[in-house]
């Protein structure tokens, strides 16, 4: 953690309070492949609404089919 404030140092005033912002922000553990990663709530929402998007796009793609077969 001490590296990192170091490289906060020299950086813009507004580049260290934003890089700060975020990382006082709620982060949610996200486990991919057994490894956790902590993102923001936001990401997790978009990956979420993500998932569901692709599942949706599978079900569509079955029905399609099953109208071709028919």
């Amino acid at each position: 953690m001490a590296e990192f404030i170091k490289e906060l140092h020299g950086l813009p005033l507004e580049v260290q309070e934003s890089v700060l912002k975020n990382l006082s922000d709620e982060m949610i553990p996200l486990e991919i492949d057994g490894s956790v990663f902590m993102v923001h709530d936001e990401v997790s929402k978009l990956i979420d609404n993500l998932v569901l998007q692709i599942e949706e796009l599978k079900n569509e793609r079955v029905l399609v089919g099953r109208k071709k077969s028919n």
